[in-house]
Parts: C-alpha cells; sequence; structure tokens
C-alpha cells in the first residue's frame, strides 16, 4: 500500500462559491451531502494502515457542517493522523463569538493552522470584512494561519469590505484581462472549473496533436492524493477522476471497475480515445486547448453514457460542463 504523504480530505463538494478556478467545481448546486462518522472512521483507519503522518481538510467548504468536521478530527485523532491546516473561504465569519467558539473547539483537538482564501475569484462570493475577521481571530487565538494568496489580499484591501464584486466591477477595478492574469499569477492546474480560462490563455491543439501527449504520470502517485466523502480517492490535479480509496492506494485498478484510469495509466490519453470513440465520442473539429481539457470532454461524454466507478462525482460533470457552456 502506498503511503500518502501530501494528501487532503474533501468533507463535501456543496461551497457557498462557486469560484472561477475551482478544481473540484465546487458550487451551492452540489448535494448538501457531507462527510459521514462512519466515513471518517474508515478514511482515518486506511490512512493510519498506510502510514500517513497527516492530511490537510478542504472541501467544497468544510465549515458548512461543523459538527462533520469535529467528527472528521476525532477520528483522525484517534488514528494518529495529524492535521497540517483546514482549507476556508471565511464564509462563516460573521459573529466573532461563533468564530471563537470554532476556534475553540478546534484548539481543543490539536488542530493550530488555518488557510484562509482570499483572491479575485472568492470575493465574488465573500466579503472582505469576514476574512478580516477570521485572520484577526486566528491571530488573537494562538494560530497559524496562511492566506492563499496573500498578494491578492493586499490589491484588494482598499475595496469596500462589506460587500462582495460581481466579474464586470472587477473587470473596471483590475483590468479587463484579470481573470486570465490571475490564473496565469496563481500558477493554476488547468483543471477543474479552470478549464473554461484554459480556453482564454492557451491556443487550440488538434486532436492529432494532443494524442502525441506524454502519459499523466501523476494518476497513480497516491502520494499526493485527495480522499472524499464517498470513500474514493482522487488523483492529483484530475477531478472527477476517481477509485475507491483502498484500490487506489493498493494500485488495485483493474480495467472492468475502472475502465477510465484503468486506460489513462496504461495507455495513455490515445487508449482512452479509442474508448470513448467505440462508444460514439465525437471530438470537437477545431481541437482543445490542453491536453486536460481533451481529457475532460471524454470523461464529460462517458459519464452520460457509460457511466463507470471512476467517474465521480455526478455534480462535478454537472458544474464543468454549465461553466464550458457558459463560456460560449
Amino acid at each position: 500500500m502506498t503511503t500518502p504523504y501530501y494528501s487532503g480530505i474533501i468533507t463535501n463538494y456543496v461551497c457557498t462559491a462557486e469560484c472561477r478556478h475551482c478544481m473540484f467545481g465546487s458550487s451551492p448546486s452540489c448535494p448538501k451531502e457531507y462527510i459521514t462518522t462512519e466515513e471518517s472512521e474508515n478514511i482515518a483507519s486506511i490512512l493510519e494502515e498506510a502510514g500517513t503522518p497527516s492530511v490537510h481538510i478542504g472541501g467544497g467548504e468544510p465549515f458548512m457542517n461543523f459538527p462533520a468536521l469535529l467528527s472528521l478530527i476525532d477520528a483522525l485523532n484517534r488514528h494518529g493522523i495529524g492535521v497540517d491546516y483546514i482549507e476556508t473561504n471565511a464564509f462563516w465569519a460573521k459573529d466573532e463569538d461563533i468564530v471563537k467558539n470554532r476556534l475553540w473547539e478546534l484548539t481543543k483537538r490539536g488542530v493550530t493552522t488555518v488557510m484562509v482564501s482570499s483572491d479575485p475569484f472568492h470575493i465574488e462570493y465573500v466579503p472582505l470584512s469576514r476574512v478580516l475577521t477570521l485572520i484577526k481571530l486566528l491571530s488573537e487565538e494562538g494560530f497559524d494561519y496562511f492566506i492563499w494568496q496573500e498578494r491578492y489580499l493586499r490589491k484588494l484591501i482598499h475595496l469596500d469590505h462589506n460587500r462582495t464584486y460581481s466579474k464586470e466591477e472587477l473587470e473596471k477595478i483590475l483590468g479587463k484581462n484579470y481573470i486570465t492574469y490571475t490564473a496565469r499569477e496563481y500558477g493554476l492546474g488547468m483543471n477543474g472549473r479552470a478549464l473554461a480560462i484554459s480556453y482564454d490563455i492557451y491556443p487550440l491543439k488538434s486532436v492529432d496533436e494532443l494524442l502525441k501527449s506524454p502519459p499523466c504520470h501523476n494518476i497513480l502517485s497516491a502520494q499526493h492524493c485527495h480522499f472524499d466523502l464517498y470513500g474514493n480517492a482522487v488523483p492529483s490535479g484530475c477531478p472527477g477522476l476517481c477509485a475507491n480509496s483502498r484500490d487506489y492506494l493498493c494500485g488495485d485498478i483493474s480495467t472492468d471497475k475502472y475502465p477510465v484510469m484503468s486506460r489513462l495509466v496504461c495507455g495513455r490519453i490515445k487508449s482512452l480515445f479509442e474508448y470513448a470513440h467505440n462508444l460514439g465520442f465525437v471530438p470537437d473539429p477545431q481541437g482543445y486547448p490542453t491536453k486536460c481539457s481533451f481529457c475532460y470532454a471524454m470523461r464529460s461524454f462517458l459519464s452520460k453514457n457509460n457511466p463507470s466507478d471512476d467517474l465521480s462525482p455526478k455534480c462535478f460533470y454537472e458544474n464543468i460542463d454549465k461553466n464550458l457552456t457558459e463560456r460560449i
């Protein structure tokens, strides 16, 4: 069994925001489902068996269901798994007393670090006042914290702290190309909802050219992956592609159970194309900006026409399809 050293746990896919760069396509439209006590215990047990020392916790937005978040931390503690940090967009930092009480609950469980998101994508959904309130209280309560990414907070700090900003407003403030500029500066992996941004950054490549792409070495690189509330492992940088957590860590990726992942692992994107094409997939004749966007198009087709255990969750494909359609 491979040991995940730099991995995270996805407590839920639903989120209060629908950020343009979100790797997992999280949004308010995702099912309001959260990691259960049973699944928390299951993944903590598997991670202990695999020798994992610690993980980070994210979503979606993990603070949408605070009891579920605490239950997960308790399970990790029982199995000797540390928490590197918890990710949040700070939407919940409206009342200082509530924030202090939640931070106290985290402190009791040994959590010491929180990652707070703040950038031109998040400010469409979360006012800066909440980010600043959380940062202030984290400092006062003795937490370590870091802002992802802090340079954007410095750029946005002069705006009205008590409101969100639309794309149109941000274009006037930050420039017409702020989305692509931020994506480049962010160093985004152009997957998930950022697939739409990749069309504005990269020239289209033909399918023939993309079929010659090198293999995706990170698919079975379990050292850095995510584990979600449904008991699945998600390869680094490949949202919407998954396998049962134990199968994944043991490298048990059979063609029958995981027809998409196994083909990407063994036969590169060409093998997936042959499989999808035989089932009726027709590529865009104009091509795609990246190998990931080509791969996503095939997986989206398969999720509708020949679903399999390695294409999940359903809300990921629904949200990214919607995002790509709105781009046009």
